[in-house]
């Protein structure tokens, strides 16, 4: 029973952790892994504008940019994708990387960038750790 109250407590002091702003940024993470995700469906013509339209806040908008690059770069799925000249062309060797692995890995990778994504998007305040119980409290709440 010790064992049990010490993960409650633990579970506590994570969702104390929450707040608004993660939730907010929760969303958009959880929106672009969607959105590439359906790129391994059927294929976008211009992945990036379905990521973040052209009306989209300039500033919020370079934020989106920069998490989503640090994330391919950080999973590494393929070695050659961090080597892209630019985002465009990594997130299209990401997706291609994804298209050749089973479906439950490209899940855990989405929900492994989802997770950067909202680190990124949050100024990396917290522990990854808590990044990755909201992503995936964000996507369980989204099916």
């Amino acid at each position: 029973m010790a064992f049990c109250k010490k993960a409650g407590q633990k579970i506590k002091q994570v969702l104390k952790q929450f707040d608004s702003f993660i939730a907010l940024h929760a969303e958009e993470a959880l929106r672009v892994t969607k959105i590439i995700k359906s790129a391994l469906e059927s294929p976008l013509a211009d992945l990036l504008e379905a990521i973040i339209p052209g009306d989209a806040d300039t500033i919020f908008k370079n934020k989106v940019l920069q998490a989503l690059e640090t994330g391919i770069d950080t999973l590494n799925i393929v070695n050659t994708c961090s080597k892209e000249p630019n985002l465009e062309a990594k997130l299209i060797c990401f997706v291609a990387a994804l298209k050749n692995v089973t479906p439950e890995l490209q899940d855990a990778v989405l929900q492994k960038l989802q997770s950067i994504l909202l680190r990124e998007l949050d100024g990396n305040t917290k522990k990854q750790n808590v990044y990755d119980l909201f992503s995936q409290a964000k996507y369980s709440e989204s099916k």
